[in-house]
This record gives C-alpha cells, structure tokens and sequence, in this order.
C-alpha cells in the first residue's frame, strides 16, 4: 500500500527512508530530534538494502537488534519549500518512506551509536501515548518543515489505527445497560475497524449467549463487570474471557440479580419519599425484565415522566444522591466474593475504572495488596473517564506489582452515554496492544 500526502507531484530530489512502527500498551515509539516529531528510523545509506538500513537505523537510536519485522505501508511526502540540515536553500523534495511493523519488546538501552550532533541532547526517543501525540502533532508544528514531518506521522498513524487493530474490552449491551444487543455492538465493532472486543454487561451474562456471529475480522470475548458492595465510591470488577456457563457462577448471578432488585427498590422508595413519582405499571415492568436491572432503567422513567430530559441529567439530579442516601442498605458480595468466582469460572479479574473508588494513594495501594491476595489479575487503565495523570499512577501500580493493564471504551450507546464511542471513548482512547490480550486468545470460546 503506498499513500500520496502533499499536493505537488514535481520535485528536485528523492530522498528514499525506512521508520518502523512499535506499539505496546497503547504507546507509539517516537523520536524528538530538534523539535520534530518522527518514527524511529532515517535515510538508506549507499547501496543498502532497506531491510538492512532499517536493522542498522534501529540499532544507532536504540540500541536494540531488531529481528521481527514486517512490511507495513510506504509513504510519498512530497514537500515543495523543504529546508534539509546541509542547505539554507529551500527544495522541493520527495521522501518516499517504507514503513515496517514490529511487535518485538524494543528495550531502548545505552548501546546507541547516535551521531555527534544527536548525542548533545537534540535526539530523544521514548514510547508515548498515542493521544497525547496525536494532540502534539495537531497543534504544535509551527513551520513548513515539522508540519510536513508532522502530517507523515499523523497519516501513518491513522492508516495503522483504521487497518490494524483497535481493542475494546469494556462494552455493554441490551442484557444490562446498553442501548444495543450483543450482535448490533458487535457490527458496530467492526464497521469501526475494532478487532477485538469484550462484552461485559453488569451482573449478567445473558447477553452472550444471544451472540450469534461469526467474522473472521473479529475476536469476541466473553466477559461481565461485577458489582462490589462498597460503603465509599464504587467497584466494579469486570472478569475477562469467563466460562459464562459455568454452574457455579450462574448461581452467583441469580443471587446477584436478587441483590440489585433489592437494592434498586431502595432507590426507588427514596425517590417517593421524596416526592419523585414514578408509575406502579412502570415499576413492575423493569422487575418482570429477565436482563439486569439498574438505575438506568429509573432514568428512563423519570425521563418518562418528564423530570429529566436525559440519562446524565437523571443521574446528576435525583440517581446518584438516591444511591448514596440508600447504599447502608444494599445488599451486595464482597471484591472477596467477586474475584473468587471469576476464578472459579476460569476468568482474568480486572479492576475497572479504579479512580472510581474515590482513594488516595496510601489507601487505594493498601486495597490493591489484599486484592492481589484474593485473586486480583488486573487494572483497567485504559478507560474513557481515565485523566492522563491518573493513567500514569495506575500503570505504575500495575508495574509494581506486576498485574496485567487492561481497557476500554465502556460503550453504552448514545442514548446512554452520548460522548462515549465504541472503540475509542472519550477523547479518542486508541488502544492498540495489550499483553493480556496473549493469554486471552489461547483461549477457545
């Protein structure tokens, strides 16, 4: 595959390049070098050919011999005011660059052969975060030369993304909260170049046995996100490629089920008491649903009836205070519980979303010690209500302890959740590459 970016096609010289692509846990390797944003990589010297300039360039700005490649894509970047470090005379230039792919874990190590000028601190190169280089790239260049480096990468970037894998392990259905059935989310997935994905519906796997799909452009995996009773925040423990007819955790759902009636009601007693009136035929529908129940279901009664205009509006006014008023009165499975019978049905436990646990540091570590004590396999760090420094924090915990770095999006479908898009989130979550994902797909389904 070969993509044209720039507009003229007449040029004065051909500069031909080879740049790989490495990505791990949704970070881009990316060099720095003078202020401009590139793929780790450069210029084919004499008669090289481009497989060995790629393993030479790879080596002089890492220090690592690459030994797993493949070819990926080639790029035409025709420039016509371009300024190269041995002239001051403007020239209209055609880079023409073949791009490789690697999944090999490159350790970026101190046996770098960089030049004299790259060696005096002009020259960086690390792994970064894909959104915040999409960012860099969309509004730093400030010049003819970096916004032509800048376009390369941003191109090449959304070629990879569209045609290579994005990952989605946290979405949700009809069977608990979402807008869409299993098999609708699942053509959606597709369409949106998404290769992989969880179902995870709250307290239920109802949904995957409606699951009636099969494409090979797709990898399906069953999954659920548990309730956790809780007196401060919320926990929610999703469980990754489960055996979802396990007997053992079936019957935890039902009594799981019973739970959330249970606690459901509670909020909707608040509500009358404090004189929220919702219609008795209304009420005893949501309880006659085979599916999970929750208060999204009260959101759209009381949008129903006119107090709200939408989901968010319904949680923000009347559902989250109706939960916190009432919770000393659920009834509810410890994280204990909860992480003990997704082993039992051969899952990988994810905490999700962690930073809604409302903890500090010292108590949100302490947690984690006794989680991991009780089965805990991994944090979703990957989330679309997940702020960057939050991010880091949470990758730093699971480094330390070694845990397993999951995400996704946490679709609902617009009506639920209008900001929040399969695949991607909020804020264009790209997650490209989990280790997880390895032991995940040694699995049969």
């Amino acid at each position: 595959m070969e993509i044209d970016i720039g507009t003229i096609k007449e040029y004065d010289e051909v500069v031909e390049k080879v740049r790989l692509i490495s990505i791990k846990a949704n970070k881009l390797l990316v060099c720095n070098y003078n202020g401009y944003y590139m793929l780790p990589g450069g210029k084919i010297d004499g008669d090289e050919d481009l497989e060995t300039a790629l393993r030479r360039e790879i080596f002089e700005e890492t220090g690592y011999n690459l030994s797993t490649y493949n070819q990926f894509l080639t790029t035409n970047n025709y420039s016509d005011n371009y300024v190269s470090r041995n002239s001051s005379i403007p020239k209209k230039r055609k880079i023409k660059t073949t791009y490789y792919i690697t999944d090999e874990d490159i350790d970026l190590n101190n046996k770098r052969k960089l030049s004299e000028e790259e060696s005096n601190g002009r020259f960086t190169i690390k792994y970064m975060d894909i959104e915040d280089l999409v960012k860099v790239l969309e509004t730093s260049p400030i010049n003819d030369k970096q916004k032509t480096f800048a376009a390369e990468v941003l191109t090449v970037l959304n070629y990879y993304l569209k045609n290579y894998s994005i990952i989605d392990l946290h979405t949700h259905t009809t069977a608990s909260d979402g807008q869409y059935s299993p098999n609708e989310v699942i053509e959606q997935a597709i369409k949106n170049q998404v290769n992989t994905i969880a179902i995870t519906d709250h307290d239920t796997v109802l949904g995957l046995d409606g699951i009636n799909y099969s494409d090979t452009r797709i990898k399906i995996i069953p999954g659920i996100e548990m309730t956790v009773k809780r007196e401060k925040g919320r926990m929610h423990i999703v469980g990754l490629g489960i055996d979802y007819k396990n007997k053992d955790l079936i019957e935890f759902l039902e009594n799981m089920k019973e739970y959330n009636r249970h606690n459901l009601n509670n909020i909707i007693n608040y509500l009358k008491d404090n004189n929220i009136y919702l219609k008795e035929d209304d009420i005893k529908a949501i309880f006659e649903k085979e599916t999970n129940i929750g208060r999204p279901d009260v959101a759209q009664l009381l949008i129903k009836e006119g107090y709200v205009k939408s989901v968010q509006e319904a949680f923000d006014k009347y559902l989250i205070e109706a939960f916190l008023k009432t919770r000393h009165l659920n009834f509810g499975y410890t994280y204990k519980d909860v992480l003990d019978i997704i082993k039992a049905a051969n899952g990988i436990s994810i905490l999700a979303h962690p930073n809604s646990l409302e903890l500090n540091h010292e108590e949100f570590e302490e947690l984690i010690k006794d989680m991991i004590q009780n089965n805990l396999d991994g944090l979703e760090i990957y989330h679309s209500n997940m702020s960057q420094e939050e991010r880091e924090y949470y990758m730093y915990i699971a480094s330390k302890y070694q845990l397993y770095i999951s995400g996704g999006s946490d679709y609902h479908g617009e009506k639920v959740k209008p900001d929040i898009k399969l695949g991607t989130g909020k804020n264009n979550i790209y997650i490209t590459d989990l280790p997880i994902l390895k032991k995940l797909n040694n699995r049969t389904y």
